[in-house]
């Protein structure tokens, strides 16, 4: 059964949670007024409203440099050597898996499950894709990295950014919950220092997770994201202040 990407809601939707999965992660709602939203799993932490919200950190030992015993093209299952962390089932599912270096480097395969893997064992992938891989994947020269879906086991973007901004809370999530995350348009966000009315606005400051600053290119804080620009009126540090999310469209 296929599951439409983008579905086209009414106003109130993006504010309903439940504890049953209803969509794909990633899925699309799109108002008429403009704004987007994304489906997301909460992590294992509640998430307030109005926090910047970002996808899951890697896994040290899962996300690059990972040997593959396959040597073949067309294939559909790969199976990986892990690092030393351990693999649960289906931890990579509906993720991604990117050759970043050897034969077929620069390609991404969806993953549409994974067996459970030891540490330092092995780790069988199935790939998402009817007609495999298009290169000839080589054991000993083609290494992989596994990423979670970004949508999945979302957390509060922390001071120190681990992984990209998907979105911003339109409510508050309750841990381990389905929901959705706005990503386009006008909406309340944390702010962690007062800012400046149409100025582009960043995911980071020292002060509170999940809050934003000005970026204001004076030569620190220039490398995070930015997430939009300030809207009517400058920003106070602790208040919500309304922004034009520029995320995802």
């Amino acid at each position: 059964m296929a599951f439409p990407n983008t579905i086209y809601g009414k106003y109130g939707w993006e504010k309903v949670q439940t504890s049953e999965q209803k969509h794909k992660l990633g899925t699309r709602m799109s108002f008429d007024d403009g704004r987007v939203f994304r489906y997301c799993e909460v992590g294992g932490s509640n998430i307030a409203a109005g926090a910047i919200v970002q996808a899951p950190a890697g896994v040290a030992n899962h996300d690059m440099d990972l040997a593959i015993a396959t040597a073949a093209s067309g294939v559909t299952s790969l199976t990986v050597t892990l690092g030393g962390t351990a693999a649960t089932a289906n931890q990579y599912k509906d993720g991604y898996l990117y050759i970043n270096d050897g034969t077929g480097q620069g390609s991404v395969y969806k993953i549409k499950s994974n067996a459970a893997g030891d540490s330092g064992g092995t780790c069988v992938i199935t790939l998402d894709e009817e007609d495999g891989t298009v290169t000839a994947v080589t054991n000993g020269d083609t290494i992989v990295g596994l990423s979670v879906n970004p949508y999945s086991n979302v957390i509060i973007s922390p001071t120190t950014v681990s992984n990209i901004a998907v979105g911003v809370a339109p409510r508050a999530l309750t841990a381990e919950y389905y929901g959705w995350l706005q990503t386009w348009g006008p909406a309340a966000v944390l702010c962690n220092a007062a800012g400046v009315v149409g100025e582009p606005v960043r995911v980071g400051g020292a002060s509170t997770p999940g809050g934003f600053e000005d970026l204001d290119r004076d030569g620190s804080g220039e490398n995070e994201a930015v997430i939009g620009h300030q809207m009517l009126i400058a920003s106070v540090a602790t208040d919500y202040a309304l922004i034009d999310l520029n995320i995802a469209p």
